[in-house]
């Protein structure tokens, strides 16, 4: 009886074990890229905000990258031990687009912070964030910062 019970046990975990390993799915399809977006990049900045480092790296892609206005870069490892400080944050002007497993969002952030060290207060500021579809959630794979628009 217990080899029986071992054979039926045995049997489950192997029929099982392609389903477990083809749980990637296709990326969500969107009537509204824009609306699907904005919670993502919502996220994104409460994250930076709450400085939550955990929930950050599993958040942003392998290949993570930034590039900020004064001309520096980071990837991943390198940006999470360097979080900026972010007291407050408004985002507006969202707009998004999809192609496939791709996010492509631009939008105007209003910031009050530190960054690199420094208070960081420029008003409205351009930024572009990318997200990729990794066959189970959205991750950030790209962000970029641009220069306050003046005059």
């Amino acid at each position: 009886m217990k080899k029986l019970l071992a054979a039926v046990a045995v049997a489950l975990v192997v029929s099982a074990a392609p389903a477990l390993a083809t749980s990637s799915r296709p990326a969500p399809r969107y009537a509204n890229a824009t609306t699907a977006a904005t919670p993502l990049v919502h996220r994104f900045f409460v994250l930076i905000v709450n400085k939550d480092v955990a929930r950050l790296r599993r958040f942003l892609s392998p290949g993570f990258q930034v590039q900020y206005a004064d001309g520096t870069s980071r990837e991943k490892k390198e940006y999470l031990t360097k979080l900026a400080s972010i007291q407050k944050f408004t985002l507006t002007n969202l707009h998004a687009t999809q192609a496939g497993g791709s996010l492509v969002v631009r939008y105007l952030a209003d910031v009050t912070g530190v960054v690199n060290g420094r208070p960081y207060t420029p008003g409205p500021a351009p930024r572009l964030s990318v997200f990729s579809w990794n066959g189970r959630r959205w991750q950030l794979a790209a962000h970029a910062n641009f220069n306050p628009l003046n005059g």
